[in-house]
């Protein structure tokens, strides 16, 4: 898939979250977008911020009984924590599965703060997506922060006849979701 395509498939997923009452805050609230998505859903998504290990990724997904629960790096800048839960989200909204965690010394080293039997899987950017899906989860999040910064979008004139204003719709629309 070239990045327009990948591009495409996001902005369609995103309209999917949109026709079910998720909207991407404005401006951009981790904490809120997720209770939307989880909502959304019907999974509740928990972010937890951690010191993550030198040489660890700065997010994971993992999911457990109870839903998702995001683990991000705490000792980062505010602008890369939300880059960070936006690309574990994408990695969420496009569904992306990886390797299951059975041994719970390991998701104890992961998450310490975490009973190991909640955890049943544990996505990452540690080997177990694969190149495509890093790509694509890259994307949402490019998605998701752009669709937070957008301006608020104008009302048209209310003088405006009947006709225009289902042109001046019909034209916006196609401009910020243009179709391939």
């Amino acid at each position: 898939m070239n990045p327009s395509e990948l591009r495409q498939a996001c902005l369609e997923r995103l309209d999917e979250l949109r026709a079910r009452g998720c909207a991407v805050p404005q401006p951009f609230d981790a904490a809120l977008l997720c209770q939307r998505v989880g909502d959304a859903l019907r999974q509740p998504i928990n972010l937890v911020a951690v010191p993550m290990p030198t040489g660890a990724p700065f997010g994971l997904t993992f999911f457990t009984d109870a839903g998702h629960i995001i683990a991000y790096e705490e000792r980062t800048s505010r602008v890369h924590q939300d880059h960070i839960i936006a690309h574990e989200l994408g990695h969420v909204l496009l569904d992306h599965r990886s390797f299951a965690i059975d041994d719970d010394a390991a998701s104890q080293l992961l998450l310490p703060s975490l009973r190991p039997t909640l955890v049943h899987r544990v996505l990452g950017r540690t080997g177990a997506y694969s190149r495509r899906e890093e790509q694509e989860a890259e994307m949402m999040a490019t998605v998701l922060l752009e669709e937070a910064s957008r301006p608020a979008p104008a009302a048209p004139a209310a003088d405006l006849s009947p006709t225009d204003a289902a042109l001046y719709a019909r034209l916006r629309q196609g401009l910020e979701h243009p179709h391939p």
